[in-house]
């Protein structure tokens, strides 16, 4: 496989419009909204097959359409629990388009679906200065140039540890906790046929953080000063 880039690329521009509802309680937040996005130009990944070799770049490859509706809730219970709850659902539609790149013919489909993604945020207050944070997402199926990527999903967490006055902080991060998290695809055209799968093995990393200095107080002091100076100016200067 043989891919390059393209310096000829153009901008894509998209054109939003949008309503949205906003509703607020004590512990509880709710966003509703619609929106149409008509985008020209869009640049994707493109492949061909030349003599039983692969061949990829990005183009701008046509025009696409999207509609839908995204919910945000937040919550908070019982005072140490935040949550963030995010539902998006939209159509999609890409144009077909037809290029020559190299001599050879690169094309691909109208295609179009209903999508969907959730993602969930969930952050815990324990006592002891701990907290605990998941993240649940999920995507479906969707439209890319020359094919659709099946539905992923996965989960991260992380807790963190405040000492000596937050003054040191401990932090573990656990990412795609179920190794869940994959990107597979399909692609294809009169030339090729691909099945795609990438992802990466789950990550887990330990990190000690030291804050030292009161920056709030540097932060009042370097103010203080910038407000001497403009008044020392304003009666002529330093003596």
């Amino acid at each position: 496989m043989i891919s390059f880039g393209n310096p000829e690329l153009t901008p894509e521009y998209t054109n939003s419009f949008g309503l949205n509802f906003l509703k607020t309680w004590n512990n509880h937040t709710l966003s509703l909204g619609s929106y149409y996005r008509p985008t020209t130009d869009v640049i994707q990944r493109v492949a061909w097959n030349e003599n039983g070799v692969m061949y990829s770049t990005n183009e701008n490859v046509a025009k696409s359409q999207s509609a839908g509706v995204e919910l945000i809730l937040k919550d908070k219970l019982w005072r140490v629990l935040d949550l963030t709850t995010t539902v998006n659902g939209y159509y999609y539609k890409l144009d077909g388009f037809n290029y020559v790149i190299n001599n050879q013919v690169v094309s691909g489909q109208s295609d179009e679906n209903f999508s969907w993604d959730a993602r969930v945020l969930a952050a815990l207050i324990l006592p002891f200065d701990i907290s605990v944070q998941a993240t649940g997402n999920y995507r479906s199926r969707r439209v890319i140039t020359q094919g659709y990527r099946k539905s992923n999903m996965g989960l991260d967490l992380g807790i963190r540890k405040s000492l000596f006055n937050k003054t040191i902080t401990l932090a573990f991060n656990w990412r795609d906790v179920f190794n869940s998290h994959k990107h597979e695809s399909y692609t294809g055209n009169d030339t090729f046929w691909r099945h795609q799968k990438n992802w990466r093995d789950p990550r887990v990393n330990f990190v000690v953080s030291w804050n030292f200095g009161n920056m709030n107080q540097k932060k009042k002091n370097r103010q203080e000063d910038n407000q001497q100076i403009e008044e020392s100016e304003s009666f002529g200067g330093y003596e």
